[in-house]
């Protein structure tokens, strides 16, 4: 083996551990950013307006959204048109591919979706492997999708949007739940512990803002879950304990 060979062969490792290290660090974080959520957000919000429909802040359009998902695919199976929800979760597990592959400059050459073949064929440029090949096992493409008309909407039509979001997520999830194995190419492809790590921390970060919502709208949940509860918990770690411990 050449020199050369070799000392890419050692950078490659030394990437594939900084990199595994730094996103098991954010899973870890997002953990506690999470608890943060679901207590200042979630049980916040619940005891000091609780479920009343005029009331802002409530949590009932998102509930709302997962109910009416449930409901729906029982619908497709009495039905027996399930086999459209599966096209379509291999639709949006190729489409997430395409757009992040956009996001990060790379050159698309073909889509393909159909029954026994999916596929994304893209030129990558030199970053933007790793979350282009993860991105459908953690990003809910529908529901990011919805967060801008959440932000400029009208505040009477916000719970409408809540039940969307809810709806979409909840999709998400069963199409993570039903494509999601440890043998598959991509997550191989990305190495087992990496993808691991990245998938948790990118779910985790999610579901931190989709709680986060309701209280206090798209711009004040991505403040508090990028910025203000990860400093909280990093800063002031025995002070953020004790006022997360008064909720529950």
């Amino acid at each position: 083996m050449s020199r050369m060979k070799m000392m890419r062969n050692k950078l490659e490792r030394l990437t594939y551990v900084l990199s595994t290290g730094i996103l098991m660090f954010l899973t870890a974080l997002y953990v506690l950013v999470l608890v943060t959520s679901v207590a200042r957000n979630l049980i916040d919000m619940c005891v000091r307006v609780g479920w009343s429909l005029s009331a802002n802040g409530n949590y009932l359009g998102l509930v709302a959204g997962f109910v009416s998902y449930f409901v729906y695919v029982i619908l497709l199976v009495i039905l027996r048109v399930r086999h459209n929800l599966d096209w379509f979760m291999k639709f949006t597990h190729e489409l997430t591919h395409a757009l992040v592959a956009v996001l990060f400059f790379a050159k698309i050459r073909e889509f393909v979706v159909k029954d026994r073949e999916c596929y994304v064929s893209y030129k990558a440029g030199p970053v933007g492997y790793v979350p282009i090949t993860l991105s459908p096992y953690c990003i809910p493409i529908y529901t990011i999708m919805l967060f801008p008309f959440r932000f400029a909407g009208d505040s009477s039509y916000m719970i409408i949007f809540d039940v969307l979001i809810a709806f979409t997520y909840a999709f998400h999830l069963h199409s993570f739940i039903r494509q999601t194995r440890f043998t598959q190419s991509d997550i191989q492809g990305c190495g087992l512990t990496r993808s691991v790590a990245f998938i948790s921390f990118v779910h985790l970060a999610v579901l931190s803002l989709i709680l986060a919502i309701p209280k206090g709208g798209v711009l004040n949940a991505l403040s508090r879950v990028f910025w203000q509860y990860p400093v909280e918990i990093l800063t002031e770690p025995s002070k953020w304990f004790h006022q997360i411990i008064k909720f529950f």
